[in-house]
């Protein structure tokens, strides 16, 4: 491996547990969903398709909650730890919003 690839990464910089708590199936899901919502807001252009699904239909709720759940689902392959995750992180963020953006969202998604 070193051939190939010969730097040496290290790798005692952060303590061992680190790996330990950051790969448990919730947590590594949170990561997951945080990267798949907000990392670097990536695509410029949001097709109207689906802009308009997500904001105009009445099943936005739905589709927004099963987008999220597609971002956990991809970081534990498992259905029942990405829904309660994703039930979870949806909670979280309406507890951090302001009062006016309750108002603007009164509902968790």
């Amino acid at each position: 491996m070193d051939k190939i690839f010969p730097i040496n990464v290290p790798h005692n910089v952060f303590p061992p547990v680190l790996d330990k708590y950051l790969s448990m199936p919730t947590i590594f899901t949170f990561i997951v969903i945080f990267q798949g919502c907000f990392g670097g807001l990536g695509i410029i252009q949001t097709p109207s398709a689906l802009t308009n699904l997500m904001a105009d239909h009445k099943l936005s709720p739905l589709w927004r909650f099963m987008f999220v759940a597609a971002i956990s689902y991809t970081a534990t392959s498992d259905i029942e730890t990405a829904t309660l995750v994703t039930l979870v992180f949806f909670a979280f963020l309406h507890m951090i919003r302001t009062k006016e953006e309750k108002e603007a969202v009164p509902f968790l998604i």
